[in-house]
């Protein structure tokens, strides 16, 4: 039989746990004594399981076996914060991707963000691109071509400036 796949799915039912941790992050950008560390998500993986039952129930009504499945799009929040804050929350978001894909293989397949910020190169995405990729076996990354947050100040995506990434 063959197989019907949902090429754009996003993580839209994130527990609030992930939420806070954000508050916490961006709260630390004016007070760093509130700034959180990696380990303090505290998502257990029947939680995450919990979390994306709605999305499975979707993929049965509609028909579907599998989503191609991303953090959400509005949630990348690429022009928020600083580099350091992108590239953290990067890491945060890819790594629940990657232990959802990992609980509930059948249903989804991993797609990345990357850790773009305003004004830095996209060479600064490389290594979490590597690591998704190659040690967490995801099969797509997500490429924003404006982390600006709408005011447009990269290059289109056929510019060179964006070729070490597609390299």
């Amino acid at each position: 039989t063959p197989m019907i796949i949902d090429i754009h799915g996003h993580y839209t039912t994130e527990p609030q746990a992930l939420q806070l941790f954000r508050d916490r992050q961006l709260a630390g950008l004016a007070d760093p004594m509130r700034r959180p560390t990696n380990t303090d998500l505290g998502i257990t993986d029947e939680m995450l399981i919990q979390s994306v039952q709605k999305q499975i129930e979707f993929q049965k009504g509609r028909g579907s076996d599998l989503t191609i499945f991303s953090p959400r799009a509005a949630g990348m929040a690429h022009h928020v914060g600083t580099e350091a804050v992108s590239m953290q929350w990067t890491a945060i978001s890819n790594d629940l991707i990657h232990r959802i894909c990992e609980l509930l293989p059948e249903n989804f397949a991993p797609v990345g963000q990357l850790p773009q910020h305003p004004g830095v190169a996209p060479e600064n995405c490389i290594s979490e691109l590597r690591r998704i990729v190659d040690e967490l076996g995801f099969v797509g990354v997500n490429l924003n071509p404006d982390p600006s947050g709408g005011h447009w100040t990269s290059p289109p995506l056929t510019n060179r400036y964006w070729y070490p990434i597609y390299e």
